[in-house]
């Protein structure tokens, strides 16, 4: 399944804090069968399909929106179950550097969301498969970084390095529902890597079902 061409829809908001003007984008629906929690490395998350393909868009939106917060409330998908954790759960924000956004600012611009005007995006995808050689490049600034603040995960990077870390959620989206329906019981899943540590820091794994936590 190619997101291509896919619609996300969306909710628009514009949130004043002061002088400061912030417009953050969050889907339409609730999102479900995505409970994100701090793991060992970084972050972990255990999605199906559906939730896969919301992420992948949400991530390749982004990409797009260098003015933009794009706001996924994840800690809402564990209200109901729980995989493999027992919490806290988090939200996940995207946005570019170049914003210049202090996270320590992120709660109140949350708390003073309202309604929002009805968006709908059409995907557009991640492009072709970047340069890996100069990624590697001591002087490359393209880089991604990821931070927790309170309880809320941010993914913080340019263009580029969205674009990069991008296609594992294009991998995931297009080859996981047949490699598991090939390989049942096999390890399926997209590894986003944070610069500064050099391995996996976001960890979402797919997964057919969801169980309820005992």
């Amino acid at each position: 399944m190619k997101i291509e061409g896919e619609r996300w829809r969306t909710l628009v908001s514009t949130v004043r804090l002061g002088r400061d003007e912030y417009r953050v984008v969050r889907p339409a629906q609730p999102v479900k069968h995505a409970p994100l929690y701090e793991a060992c490395v970084g972050v972990e998350s255990c999605v199906d399909k559906a939730a896969a393909r919301m992420m992948a868009m949400a991530w390749a939106f982004a990409m797009r929106s260098p003015r933009t917060l794009v706001y996924l409330p994840l800690r809402q998908s564990a209200a109901e179950e729980c995989v493999w954790s027992d919490g806290p759960f988090l939200d996940l924000v995207l946005l570019h550097h170049s914003l210049g956004f202090r996270l320590s600012k992120w709660k109140e611009v949350r708390a003073r969301l309202r309604g929002g005007r009805p968006h709908t995006v059409t995907c557009q995808g991640f492009g072709p498969e970047p340069d890996y050689e100069r990624l590697h490049w001591r002087d490359n600034r393209d880089v991604l970084r990821g931070e927790i603040s309170g309880d809320t995960v941010f993914m913080v990077g340019s263009a580029p390095a969205f674009h990069s870390q991008g296609q594992e959620f294009r991998k995931l989206v297009e080859n996981g529902p047949r490699f598991m329906h090939e390989n049942p019981g096999e390890h399926c899943c997209a590894e986003i890597t944070e610069d500064r540590r050099h391995w996996n820091w976001m960890h979402l794994i797919y997964c057919h079902e969801h169980r309820v936590h005992a």
